[in-house]
């Protein structure tokens, strides 16, 4: 009488059949993975430099430059912590304001057109050989528009911060590490921005293999000009003054009863641009 079952090689064979699919399986899945870190790297790598770049550059471009109280409009301070460059910078932004502010009786997430903004580096509290990026904007702007103002963080992973201001076009630049517009009421020419931060891992190190070992710490820079413009006006002081709406009304009356605008009249007694 025969006995149904398996017999012991046909189990196995099941097994090792079994094992190299559970192998080739597991396979497939650590090289989905790692192609996921890879992906993720790449993205943390192009996008986290450009965007701190892309951040500073749009501050920069609204500077608030009109009406500014004794020039104090733009500050730059060396500074270093954990041996490195830690530089901060300070300005005055016109505009209206990235992060809302909660007003007492007024209503919430409101946005100013004016605010204090400056960038701050501090150690990071889980990580000692890396500091924390921050962009601190204040829109409660009064005497002391260096400090104070709400903390948002840019990246947790940068390993220096150095800032330099070119006070005007050269072919051999003086860089200087420090910038007062208030002491030398005038704003620089460029800002050297250069900075170095390392791409965060996702999940294992073994992505980091991809991109390859030099891309883990990676730097940026850029050469940020203030359109001269800018310097101009704010060296010399102008400000945009809009006629009181009765001062414009009694001039044209008081014109029009002399059978003409004052410049005209002006010109015919020989003080204007009519009489020379």
């Amino acid at each position: 009488m025969r006995r149904a079952g398996f017999t012991l090689v046909e189990v196995l064979v099941v097994v090792l059949i079994s094992g190299f699919a559970m192998m080739a399986v597991l396979a497939n899945l650590d090289a989905t993975r790692s192609a996921v870190d890879a992906i993720h790297n790449v993205m943390e790598t192009e996008s986290t430099g450009p965007r701190v770049l892309d951040t500073i550059r749009g501050d920069l471009g609204r500077l608030a430059i009109y009406d500014a109280a004794e020039y104090r409009v733009l500050k730059g301070e060396n500074s270093s912590a954990l041996g490195a460059d830690a530089d901060r910078l300070d300005l005055l932004v016109a505009g209206r304001t990235r992060l809302g502010f909660d007003v007492p009786g007024v209503g919430e997430g409101l946005h100013a057109p004016l605010a204090e903004v400056g960038y701050r580096l501090r150690p990071n509290p889980l990580r000692s050989d890396f500091l924390e990026l921050y962009r601190r904007e204040d829109p409660l702007v009064d005497d002391d528009p260096w400090r104070d103002g709400a903390y948002a963080l840019l990246y947790d992973r940068v390993v220096s911060f150095n800032l330099r201001y070119a006070p005007k076009p050269d072919y051999n630049v003086v860089w200087e590490e420090d910038w007062d517009s208030e002491q030398r009421e005038a704003l620089p020419f460029a800002i050297d921005v250069y900075f170095e931060i390392e791409v965060q891992p996702r999940r294992s190190l073994e992505s980091l293999g991809i991109l390859g070992a030099n891309r883990a710490r990676l730097d940026f820079g850029d050469l940020l000009l203030i359109p001269s413009h800018q310097r101009w006006i704010f060296r010399n002081r102008l400000h945009p003054v809009l006629p009181e709406p009765d001062a414009a009304a009694a001039e044209a009356g008081a014109g029009g009863a002399a059978g003409g605008p004052p410049a005209e009249s002006g010109g015919a007694a020989g003080g204007g641009p009519g009489g020379r």
